[in-house]
C-alpha cells in the first residue's frame, strides 16, 4: 500500500510524457475507459476533463478516497464522469465494456507471479469491447542497473533526490534495492524524511514495494497466451522503436 499524501508528493505530473499520452489515447476511442492502479488521479482526472468517462480502479481505498477529495474541487460535469471502483486488477468483475483500459505508470508490475500477470490480463480481455485496446508501461530492466545493486551492493541505501514541499520544507527521499533475478522480482525500500523550513526533521516513512519485471518477449508471450491478437511495443511515449537498455516500454495490445 502507497501513503497517499507521500505518493502526490513524489509523483511527477507527467512521467516521461506519459499523461499528455494516455489522456491523447482516451480521446482517440472517445471512452469509457478503464483505468487500472488509478491511484490519486493523476491520470484519471485529466481524463475526465477531457470530456471523457472513466473508471478508477484501484485496490487500496486510501489511494482512492485521496481521489474523490481531489474530484470534489472539480466543477460536478468532471466529477460526474469518474466511477471510482474499489478493486484487484487480477480478479475485478464491471457490468461495463470499454474500447479502452490503462495501466499507467508501471502498474502492471504488481502481479508479482506469472499466474497474477496472466489473472490480470484475462479480466482486461474480458472487459474490453471487439478491437477495443489495452495500453501500458513497464520499465525494461537495464543490466548497468542491477549490476549496481548485486552482491556487496544490495541493499545499499542510495540518495534519490530532494523535493521541495508547499509550506517551504522539503522532503529527502532515498532507496535501497535487491533483484531476484531467478523470480524477475525487485525488492525495493523507499525512505522518505521530511523537514520544516528551518530544517528539522519532523517524520520519516518507510515505503516497502515489490514489483515484478519483464522483458519484450515476457510481454508478447503473456499477452498472446491471454487471447490478445496483436501487440506493438515502443521504446517510449513518443512512439520510437525499442532500441536502449533504458528505454520504457510502452506497450499496446489489441483484441
Amino acid at each position: 500500500m502507497y501513503q497517499a499524501e507521500l505518493y502526490d508528493i513524489v509523483t511527477p505530473g507527467s512521467f516521461r510524457g506519459d499523461a499528455e499520452w494516455y489522456r491523447g489515447k482516451a480521446r482517440e476511442c472517445g471512452g469509457p475507459v478503464l483505468e487500472l492502479g488509478a491511484g490519486t488521479g493523476r491520470i484519471t482526472l485529466g481524463i475526465a476533463q477531457d470530456g471523457i468517462a472513466v473508471h478508477a480502479l484501484d485496490a487500496d481505498p486510501a489511494m482512492l478516497e485521496r481521489l474523490q477529495q481531489k474530484l470534489a474541487a472539480h466543477p460536478p460535469a468532471v466529477r460526474e464522469r469518474v466511477t471510482v471502483v474499489v478493486g484487484d486488477m487480477r480478479t475485478f468483475a464491471l457490468a461495463e465494456r470499454f474500447p479502452l483500459i490503462i495501466a499507467p505508470f508501471r502498474t502492471f508490475l504488481h502481479n508479482l507471479t506469472e499466474q497474477d500477470q496472466l489473472a490480470c490480463l484475462r479480466r482486461v480481455r474480458e472487459h474490453l469491447r471487439p478491437d477495443g485496446g489495452f495500453a501500458f508501461n513497464v520499465f525494461h530492466p537495464s543490466l548497468e542497473f542491477m549490476s549496481h545493486h548485486t552482491g556487496a551492493l544490495a541493499g545499499v541505501w542510495r540518495s534519490t533526490g530532494t523535493i521541495p514541499r508547499a509550506d517551504g520544507g522539503f522532503l529527502v527521499r532515498s532507496e535501497a534495492n535487491r533483484y531476484d533475478t531467478v523470480r524477475q522480482l525487485v525488492d525495493s525500500q523507499h525512505r522518505y524524511e521530511e523537514f520544516s523550513p528551518d530544517g528539522v526533521l519532523s517524520r520519516t516513512s518507510l515505503h516497502r514495494l515489490r514489483l515484478a519485471y519483464l522483458y519484450p518477449p515476457d510481454i508478447r508471450r503473456l499477452l498472446t497466451e491471454a487471447g490478445f491478437a496483436s501487440v506493438h511495443l515502443a521504446g517510449g511515449f513518443d512512439g520510437r522503436p525499442f532500441q536502449s537498455d533504458t528505454d520504457e516500454l510502452v506497450i499496446e495490445a489489441r483484441t
